[in-house]
């Protein structure tokens, strides 16, 4: 038959992507539209402006970009640890810290998180030199939020971690099933990743958090369901359940393609992500984000949702009063720029309009669940009702969100359907621009529409 044809199959594989794109790029133009006036983003080689910040308070995060087994489908910046390389790449994050010393005095650090990449390859590495500048240098109000790995963890390293003030931790597990562990070429095997999670969890932290990933090539609802009932049984403080993205920049397309796995649909993942909730909240958890099932009475693990922060590190990202930027996608080059010029070393700034600033404020705020209109109000001198009352009354008639007067809080309906818009917008974002930033360490512009 002519549908078992491969070179049939794969033109209709290619049509398919081809019509989505189509339907991507005009929903995000229409929507990016209506809510700021604005048809695309364009980021420019240029430095930002930062000689008054205007805050009383502000996050830091450092990006650490050494994995000793970079996944096939992470979209993030990151490089093969080579030891050789951590010193000098400390030393540059010192000269970074330096630099932002006088533009951060009087601040407060509200939130310090560390990502990558995988953080703890820098331990007795400059990870721990690192963290005692930041609290020696700044005046730090919180603890450390860190990413880590399944063989990264032993009780050696859980101790390094806890007596470096680290109180919350992230470890991507993504499946207990040795199966996809393997398709998804993981480095470990699903004892391992149970051990790793035991350790964590014994150790007295504020709170463990695992990533989970869902709809990986050829899984089902009962795949899915056996791995949040295996971290649920193992006391894990908190779950984040992702679905897996095929970013254009990374391997993972291209092997699902050649090993003609089958991914989930929109529908499938709705479902998984159903049956996610609903294990979630019979354990008596609750909703802290999009992806995230929290204990209760635990403080939620998270990353960088906060209104401002700056990045430390190579490929970091930076977002202040009118400026998003990125530092270089080049360890070596980022080392480099920094001992020279003893600045960051900005490849990409986007000038941020007071309209667009709100509009990231609010993505981030839906993408918790709930948004505080006191928040804006404090933040922004504008009343939220006035500003953001007819989009969140549409989204109460859809069934999307409750307006409980001092706050707006997301459905699950609202919930899955940011996942929707998700892969319209900041998957877009992260595809395009990171793959501009990968095959070019000063790029002059990109713009995305």
């Amino acid at each position: 038959m002519v549908l078992k044809n491969p070179a049939y199959k794969k033109i209709l594989y290619n049509k398919k992507h081809e019509i989505f794109f189509v339907f991507s790029k005009l929903m995000r133009q229409t929507v990016k539209q209506l809510l700021t006036g604005s048809k695309g983003i364009v980021l420019q080689n240029k430095y930002p402006e930062m000689n008054d910040l205007r805050l009383n308070e502000i996050g830091l995060y450092l990006h650490v970009p050494f994995c000793r087994s970079p996944c096939m489908y992470c979209p993030y910046f990151k490089e093969k640890y080579d030891r050789r390389k951590t010193i000098p790449y400390k030393d540059a994050v010192f000269e970074e810290i330096k630099f932002y010393q006088p533009l951060l005095k009087g601040k407060k650090i509200t939130s310090l998180y560390i990502g990558g990449g995988t953080p703890t390859t820098l331990i007795n590495n400059g990870l721990e030199d690192i963290i005692k500048k930041i609290y020696t240098t700044f005046d730090v109000k919180c603890s450390v939020s860190t990413e880590t790995h399944p063989n990264d963890i032993n009780i050696k390293i859980v101790d390094v971690l806890k007596r470096n003030k680290v109180e919350n931790v992230s470890m991507g597990v993504e499946t207990f099933s040795d199966r996809f562990l393997r398709i998804l070429g993981r480095p470990y095997n699903s004892k391992k990743a149970k051990e790793a999670v035991k350790i964590l969890v014994e150790n007295g932290f504020s709170c463990v958090n695992i990533d989970i990933m869902f709809g990986l090539p050829s899984q089902n609802i009962h795949d899915v369901e056996g791995d949040i009932k295996t971290a649920l049984e193992l006391g894990v403080d908190q779950i984040s359940a992702y679905p897996i993205f095929t970013f254009p920049h990374t391997q993972l397309k291209d092997i699902v393609k050649e090993k003609g796995y089958h991914l989930s649909g929109i529908l499938e993942r709705r479902n998984m992500l159903k049956r996610i909730e609903k294990l979630c909240y019979d354990a008596g958890m609750r909703r802290t984000s999009v992806w995230a099932f929290t204990k209760k009475g635990v403080k939620k693990y998270s990353s960088v949702t906060i209104p401002h922060y700056l990045g430390l590190g190579a490929g970091a990202g930076s977002l202040i009063p009118g400026y998003f930027f990125i530092n270089v996608f080049n360890v070596e080059e980022y080392i480099k720029y920094l001992n020279k010029y003893h600045k960051p070393p900005v490849a990409l700034t986007i000038d941020f309009n007071e309209r667009e600033e709100m509009i990231h404020w609010l993505y981030w705020r839906i993408y918790e669940t709930r948004i505080y209109k006191k928040d804006f109000n404090e933040l922004f001198k504008k009343d939220f009702d006035e500003t953001f009352g007819k989009i969140f009354l549409l989204l109460q008639l859809l069934g999307m969100a409750e307006d409980k007067g001092d706050r707006i809080v997301m459905t699950n309906r609202g919930n899955y359907w940011v996942h929707v818009l998700q892969n319209l917008f900041s998957l877009d974002f992260i595809g395009r621009v990171w793959s501009v930033c990968l095959k070019e360490t000063w790029p002059k512009q990109v713009t995305l529409v």
